[in-house]
């Protein structure tokens, strides 16, 4: 709402030019409604913007029906005319004087105004002449108005009045003095760290949003405002569906404005940011807002628009069928963590994005919170990265399972030496919800856990067989990797989950307690060895994951892909992992590496493999 954000009326629609209007639109009204179309073509010839609008009023004239209800469309086009020659300024409409002329848009005028019960400034966006002839989406604008003023967050413009006036209905709200996030991405990328903020409280408001089931349905970097203090604020929050502008047939992207028509089986939403369900005037919910949310942050990140092409039907095509091109192509030092949360939002089908909104906001706070300080993070490869998708987990969870337990077997049986009994299970905690990870406590009988139990934070417990209930740790947001012989945690701080598997930044826990201090950044997993001193870990860096001892920084070993389930033998002398060529993918191969950097490949070519533990004579996997 700030002036520097608006674009500014245009000197084609004069008084002269409404007259114009006016006088087409009577002289079609003289004639048989089929005649009508043709006589406007032929008299706008050279002229689509004045065509498009008589048509417009013509077309509201003809659904008008009752005129006692609604103001007839000669007294519309008398305001309208006043209001698009920006003369409201110095007017009074209830208490809001009009001061000044902000810009225009595909809503109608925005002016700054003073309430002058108040004595602040707000904005005051009338709309449009097409709006005030229907009385339905009059209502059904108010009501979503009145529903949007009822969110309090500070990411939300604020909605403070709605009224109808002589110059038609309006909105009074919040007044935003800043940028828009399309003025700060003409220069290209942001900084992570400033996107991180930035998309953290975007998320966190629309999770309040859709939280009380009121959804955006046309996020795009022009409805998002960064205030001076640098608060984001979201404009035109429910709105979305009351822009019913022609589909552009041979618009390009340049046409950043151009939305869609709002009726039902009808596309809704702005060309290049809309979801894939939108696209295809399919019924959109809040992980439609993720979409949009994924491709902001996708421009914020690499300066170019995900779904971008020569017209708006191929842009539509791109966003239901195509990928956008890889983030790692892009901008190859982005951290993997971000890649994951921008793919996932992008999914094509609803759902294979976030359960909710609240969790993709937790997502990006953790990283703003433990990454945005790192520098840059090179997680690239040189061949592109494939997208996630949780569907495809689902799909090979039970496979997962199974290879875990056959791959158990078969391990045994090649590295076997002795015999040893089946290991029994007793399950030692209840709860709904996921847990990321489990390690024997140095004591060799209580667990430390991570987990995420339904309606609590993600964090650290402890508990012990044979007794009821778990400990909390007080330590938030993070997932256990190993306990050292000391009891010396090393933990994700915080947690991403990725396959199930925490990755993150490393950090140490004292056997005493505190608070966690972090020591790499960029791990995907992390294991104590038996001296208690060392530390074995898998850091992405250089574009490639590496296996390193630490201190020392000593590099043992190096992939193009990923690697989980790091586990240093009980004798200290070999290290099992589980190696996969593809990032984001969970086929993969399963591997023992002496400390001199020798890798023996124990089994291979596993379409899942999940899960890898020693014997405590380091004589099995």
């Amino acid at each position: 709402m700030a002036s520097n954000s608006e674009s500014q009326p245009s000197s084609m629609w004069t008084s002269e030019r409404w007259q114009r209007v006016d006088q087409l639109l009577q002289s079609a009204l003289e004639r048989e409604p089929g005649q009508r179309a043709a006589f406007l073509r032929e008299v706008c010839a050279g002229d689509e913007a004045l065509l498009r609008e008589v048509e417009s009023l013509l077309s509201s004239h003809e659904q008008a029906g009752d005129f006692l209800e609604r103001p007839t469309v000669k007294v519309a086009l008398d305001r309208f005319a006043v209001k698009s020659a920006g003369l409201l300024v110095g007017q009074r409409i209830g208490p809001y004087e009009l001061l000044s002329l902000l810009g225009t848009g595909g809503m109608g005028e925005v002016y700054r105004a003073t309430d002058t019960r108040l004595k602040r400034f707000v904005a005051i966006k009338f709309l449009s002449a097409d709006y005030s002839l229907d009385e339905k989406r009059l209502h059904y604008f108010e009501r979503e108005a009145r529903l949007a003023s009822a969110l309090n967050h500070p990411s939300i413009v604020t909605i403070y009045d709605i009224g109808r006036s002589d110059f038609g209905p309006y909105i009074a709200m919040e007044l935003v003095d800043g940028k828009t996030v399309r003025d700060i991405l003409t220069d290209g990328p942001l900084p992570l760290k400033r996107v991180l903020q930035l998309t953290a409280q975007l998320a966190d408001g629309l999770a309040k949003a859709h939280a009380a089931g009121i959804f955006h349905r046309d996020l795009k970097p022009e409805n998002l405002m960064i205030t001076r203090d640098g608060l984001v604020k979201i404009l035109d929050f429910g709105l979305a569906k009351l822009v019913p502008t022609p589909f552009p047939e041979d618009a390009t992207q340049a046409t950043t404005m151009d939305t869609l028509r709002s009726k039902p089986g009808a596309i809704l939403g702005t060309i290049g940011y809309m979801s894939p369900e939108q696209a295809r005037g399919l019924p959109a919910d809040f992980r439609s807002d993720q979409f949009s949310v994924g491709s902001i942050l996708y421009e914020m990140v690499t300066g170019k628009r995900a779904f971008q092409r020569a017209t708006s039907v191929e842009t539509l095509s791109a966003i239901i069928r195509d990928e956008p091109e890889p983030v790692a192509t892009l901008n190859p030092n982005l951290p993997v963590n971000v890649r994951w949360i921008i793919e996932r939002c992008l999914a094509k089908t609803v759902e294979e994005r976030y359960g909710s909104t609240l969790d993709l906001a937790r997502d990006l706070q953790n990283l703003r919170d433990h990454l945005s300080g790192a520098g840059s993070w090179d997680a690239s490869s040189t061949s592109a990265a494939p997208s996630l998708r949780t569907s495809r987990r689902f799909r090979v969870f039970v496979a997962a399972a199974l290879a875990t337990l056959v791959l158990a077997v078969a391990i045994s049986m090649i590295l076997r030496r002795d015999s040893s009994s089946v290991p029994t299970f007793h399950a030692i905690s209840f709860g709904h919800g996921h847990i990321a990870g489990a390690r024997f406590a140095a004591d060799g009988q209580s667990v430390i856990y991570g987990a995420n139990w339904a309606g609590q934070a993600p964090q650290l417990y402890s508990t012990q067989p044979g007794t009821p209930g778990s400990r909390s740790l007080g330590v938030s947001n993070a997932g256990i990797w190993s306990v050292s012989p000391s009891g010396e945690m090393a933990i994700a701080y915080p947690c991403t989950l990725n396959w199930g598997n925490c990755i993150g930044t490393l950090a140490l826990v004292p056997p005493t307690g505190g608070a966690p201090r972090e020591v790499l950044e960029n791990v995907t997993d992390a294991d104590w060895a038996p001296d208690g001193k060392t530390l074995v870990v898998s850091q992405f860096a250089g574009g490639k994951t590496r296996i390193v001892q630490i201190p020392g920084e000593k590099v043992l070993y190096e992939t193009n892909g990923w690697i989980s389930r790091l586990r240093v033998s009980p004798k200290g002398d070999q290290i099992a992992f589980q190696e996969h060529p593809i990032l984001g993918d969970i086929s993969g191969s399963v591997n023992v590496l002496d400390l001199t950097g020798k890798k023996k490949v124990l089994l291979s070519g596993w379409k899942a493999v999940e899960g890898l533990a020693w014997s405590p004579s380091s004589d099995q996997v």
